[in-house]
């Protein structure tokens, strides 16, 4: 656990020297903090979701040819899979992308990381904007970051239209009950990280029209 506590205090080290510079705002100060992160992240999470398309429109393409694979060897699962892996090798698609794995698990850390810091920097009474106390549930804020959320899903290209409601509907309801009574500093690092996620979905979908 050292080097995860190491981490962390460099995280929150990171966080006062912010609030200091930002005349002791600690709400601002996360915000920065969280917003100055994804956005570091955001190419990553680009590249990921352009991999991840990719991917998806090459195996579009070569369904008609599966379809038959699947057809042809329906008794035999052994068969369709050799059949399969072999055409996706013969096109050059990787279901299964290492690089990609290990670009999505490197940013967990990261991510918990500044949460355990800004749950750490909630030590005293702050205002933000219109919060008197960001150490208190802000239902306001929480209603915004669950929209946000919702935003970014809708705008998601990846949801089957079947699927779309849910898609949508289920990630911002679950955004509302966590914020809903958690502490609003907790809220607005949410905050920041959906408003960078809403650039993210939208740039996603640009590059989804292309494909």
């Amino acid at each position: 656990m050292g080097v995860w506590t190491n981490f962390v205090d460099l995280i929150y080290t990171t966080l006062l020297g912010l609030s200091t510079v930002l005349g002791g705002n600690m709400g601002l100060a996360i915000g920065v903090l969280s917003l100055s992160v994804r956005l570091a992240l955001l190419p990553l999470t680009l590249w990921i979701a352009r991999r991840s398309l990719e991917v998806q429109a090459a195996l579009k393409t070569l369904e008609p040819q599966l379809s038959r694979i699947r057809r042809e060897h329906k008794d035999d699962p052994q068969r369709i899979w050799e059949e399969t892996a072999s055409l996706h090798q013969k096109h050059g698609i990787k279901v299964v992308d290492g690089k990609t794995i290990l670009s999505s698990l490197a940013q967990i850390p990261l991510f918990f990381g500044l949460f355990a810091a800004v749950r750490r920097g909630l030590t005293s009474t702050g205002r933000f904007l219109w919060i008197k106390d960001i150490m208190q549930a802000d239902p306001l804020l929480a209603f915004l970051c669950a929209t946000l959320t919702g935003v970014s899903a809708f705008l998601a290209p990846s949801a089957p239209e079947s699927q779309r409601t849910a898609a949508i509907v289920l990630p911002a309801a679950l955004t509302l009950v966590f914020l809903w009574k958690i502490s609003a500093g907790v809220a607005i690092y949410s905050f920041s990280s959906s408003m960078v996620g809403v650039v993210q979905s939208l740039l996603i979908r640009r590059r989804s029209i292309r494909l």
